[in-house]
């Protein structure tokens, strides 16, 4: 994958963050654990998450740093042919790099 996304994203619902933030570790919700990885997006990718699996609900962007991601991060034909970053292992929250609410739309 050409190394110059340095940052990929993960889109939470208020309930899997909340629980991400307690235990301190994300196997991944249902989607994730039927299709064998946790699915992340890169930044241009998001919107079109958000629209596909997370309609009129509250979220939250979280901000992982690839080079903390490497040794579990595959680049994957996924959705439309496109290229989306697949983790296959289990998100730690201190690698959280930054917490975005839907609402400011700041990615």
């Amino acid at each position: 994958m050409n190394k110059k996304f340095h940052f990929v994203y993960r889109v939470f619902r208020k309930k899997e963050l909340d629980d991400f933030r307690k235990k301190k570790l994300f196997l991944g919700n249902d989607l994730d654990v039927s299709s064998g990885f946790i699915h992340l997006s890169m930044d241009h990718q998001i919107e079109d998450t958000i629209n596909k699996y997370f309609k009129k609900e509250p979220i939250y962007i979280v901000k992982f740093k690839v080079s903390d991601l490497e040794d579990s991060l595959r680049w994957e034909k996924s959705r439309n042919k496109e290229i989306f970053p697949h983790y296959y292992g289990i998100l730690k929250s201190s690698l959280i790099i930054k917490i975005t609410s839907k609402a400011n739309n700041e990615f």
